[in-house]
């Protein structure tokens, strides 16, 4: 499974605030350029709290082995 997140910071004083949007499963080529664009955007049009700014975008993968499954 894979996960993109979006990272978005603030400011407070001596204290920095995190704002995370997860994406499941996204696209397999992400242009590094296009998503800062996307990251702006999404801070215009008021999808991200104010006051938060773009900082960083996390590509997670995820492998799921089972080990034991007793129930079946």
């Amino acid at each position: 499974m894979k996960r993109l997140t979006l990272m978005f910071r603030k400011s407070e004083g001596t204290r920095t605030r995190t704002y995370r949007l997860n994406i499941p499963e996204p696209i397999d080529n992400i242009n590094p350029a296009e998503l800062e664009q996307d990251m702006q955007q999404l801070k215009q049009l008021g999808v991200i709290p104010e006051g938060f700014e773009p900082d960083e975008a996390r590509l997670t993968e995820t492998n799921v082995q089972i080990l034991v499954n007793l129930i079946l």
